[in-house]
């Protein structure tokens, strides 16, 4: 006699077996997601004084700085930030479409539904060999002076090294480089100031004793 109950039963347990299968899977993904998340981390102990994050300088040479408040191991880097043309041959970003990036990259965080990926992709090119840096102490600095550098957007990357060598770290941030010629002309407050307190004092002898 033909047990039906027995088949239902089979089915419900494949089901149950096969339901099990897929939340372990995605359970193991959203783990190895929030293990990447996290080494990606900036490093509370970790600072860039110099320079300071998205600032432009008017050089090309660059003064890297940066204070570490604990004991550890950092390999500092610098990328100048490129993307692949049509030939799929590296070349540097433009200001203008650094800009675009950064206000894609904005309007993507923040939920847009008409921009959904950026319009380039972003890439580290090669400047420099790391720098590994280690410290003992509770305060340190470290710094190194790139020079000769093409003018461009750049990226400071710093990675934290654990005593097995596994990145546990990574404190970025970007700063753009371009010639003297394009700085804008200082402004002397002070010598503004005194033409406009001269004005004022010009003004006030005109009116008591007239022109």
């Amino acid at each position: 006699m033909h047990d039906f109950a027995k088949e239902v039963r089979t089915a419900k347990t494949g089901k149950l077996v096969i339901a099990f299968i897929i939340i372990t899977a995605i359970l193991t993904l959203c783990m190895i997601f929030n293990t990447s998340t996290a080494s990606a981390a900036s490093d509370p102990a970790v600072t860039v004084v110099n320079p300071v994050s998205g600032t432009t300088i008017y050089s090309n040479s660059l003064l890297i700085s940066i204070k570490l408040t604990a004991p550890e191991t950092i390999r500092v880097n610098l990328y100048k930030q490129v993307k692949h043309d049509a030939a799929g041959t590296p070349v540097a970003i433009t200001y203008d479409e650094w800009d675009r990036h950064k206000e894609e990259l904005a309007a993507i965080a923040s939920g847009s539904t008409t921009i959904t990926a950026p319009s380039i992709t972003s890439l580290n090119g090669w400047v420099m060999e790391p720098v590994v840096f280690s410290s003992t102490s509770d305060l340190s600095f470290f710094t190194k002076k790139v020079e000769n550098l093409s003018y461009g957007i750049y990226k400071i990357s710093i990675d934290t090294i654990a005593a097995d060598g596994s990145v546990v770290y990574n404190t970025s941030q970007y700063v753009i480089l371009k010639e003297k010629a394009a700085a804008p002309e200082p402004v002397n407050v002070f010598q503004n100031s005194q033409t406009g307190t001269v004005n004022f004092l010009q003004s006030l002898l005109r009116s008591i004793f007239g022109n």
